[in-house]
């Protein structure tokens, strides 16, 4: 792009280049592609602590997982895991009855909502 300006009675003045000031699209794309790398190595070291703080909780999930395995492949353990699963139930049976009662009224009032709701929008019937 060039721009030339000349006016009568003065001399002209030199073609300026402007080309170089509206980038194309590999230069759009070369600063994008900046841009990410910058970004990238400026979020590296949180992304490095992000690991190395879910690191020992990834390697107890995985330990537990193949305990479990290894426990339910022995008959005995499996009849221990089943004894506890029960004991563990009877403990939080008080607590799951609690949270029933608690949000009951709540499920009820919804489901008087909702035949109410279904029966305003059902068709009428004249008799």
């Amino acid at each position: 792009m060039t721009a030339t300006l000349r006016t009568a009675g003065q001399i002209a003045y030199p073609e300026l280049e402007l080309g170089h000031l509206v980038p194309d699209q590999a230069a759009r794309a070369a600063f994008a592609k900046t841009v990410k790398n910058i970004a990238l190595f400026a979020a590296a070291p949180f992304i490095g602590l992000v690991y190395a703080m879910l690191l020992p909780f990834v390697g107890l999930g995985m330990l537990a997982v193949i305990g479990g395995k290894a426990l339910v492949q022995e008959p005995a353990a499996y009849q221990a895991l089943i004894a506890a699963r029960k004991i563990a139930l009877f403990a939080a049976a008080p607590f799951i009855g609690l949270v029933y009662a608690m949000l009951m009224p709540f499920f009820g009032l919804a489901m008087i909502a909702k035949i109410g709701y279904q029966a305003y929008k059902a068709p009428r019937q004249v008799a």
